[in-house]
């Protein structure tokens, strides 16, 4: 199986905890995120999603062209998970797994969701998007939609469905760059994932935030949360 997902020039390790504290003395929202360099670029999805909701404090363990059966067995997320006291885990899948290598896929997500039940916290898969240098491989946005939906429904884990987001971004506005050739994230591409987690996790609209990162005008922000609140639809 070929795996080309850009591993970072200096492996990244992230377990940051972003220390925003909670509104109004009740308990914070502990979030989770488990992935790769697509959940670490641009300072991390994490770090957007607790800038949207001051109530939220995110972590993450982030390592440059993991997988999730290898954070599973060689790494450092299991102490993470059982010790965490997280109130969600988002798990993100190395970007072409869940259309190359499916068995692999459902192995990753079915351990981790094991460990992260049985720590108190519930799973969430974020959907990954199209990445432009293996589509001729598969690894489209209706086919990583199909595996993540289908994952999902077999083991009753929320989808944050970003690849479809970032699909309809591009489909109202195609001059729009979210990733690169190989799929990294660019910034608006984070922010956008980030709201579609905010949807997603906390089950309501983002749409009237101020924040926006600065290189994201105003009207684009407004753009972004639009998307994001179309996740919840069903």
């Amino acid at each position: 199986m070929r795996m080309r997902a850009r591993a970072a020039a200096i492996v990244l390790v992230c377990v940051v905890s972003l220390a925003f504290a909670s509104c109004g003395g009740h308990p914070a929202t502990r979030v989770l995120f488990v992935g790769n360099s697509f959940t670490f670029y641009n300072g991390g999805i994490g770090a957007q999603l607790a800038r949207l909701a001051p109530s939220v404090r995110a972590s993450s363990v982030a390592v440059g062209g993991y997988t999730l059966d290898r954070h599973w067995h060689g790494g450092t997320v299991p102490q993470a998970i059982r010790d965490g006291h997280w109130t969600y885990v988002v798990l993100q899948e190395q970007s072409q797994l869940p259309v190359i290598d499916p068995a692999m896929f459902r192995q990753g997500v079915t351990e981790l969701d094991r460990a992260i039940a049985a720590s108190g916290a519930r799973t969430v898969l974020l959907m990954t998007w199209e990445r432009p240098d293996s589509v001729g491989e598969g690894v489209t946005t209706a086919n990583l939609a199909a595996a993540y939906d289908a994952l999902g429904a077999d083991l009753k884990i929320k989808v944050a469905p970003v690849g479809l987001a970032f699909a309809d971004a591009l489909a109202q506005r195609p001059g729009l760059v979210l990733y690169g050739p190989d799929g990294h994230p660019t910034m608006q591409g984070t922010y956008l994932a980030a709201c579609v987690v905010y949807a997603t996790i906390l089950g309501r609209s983002p749409v009237g935030i101020a924040y926006a990162d600065k290189s994201i005008s105003p009207e684009l922000r407004d753009f972004f949360q639009q998307i994001a609140a179309q996740s919840l639809v069903g």
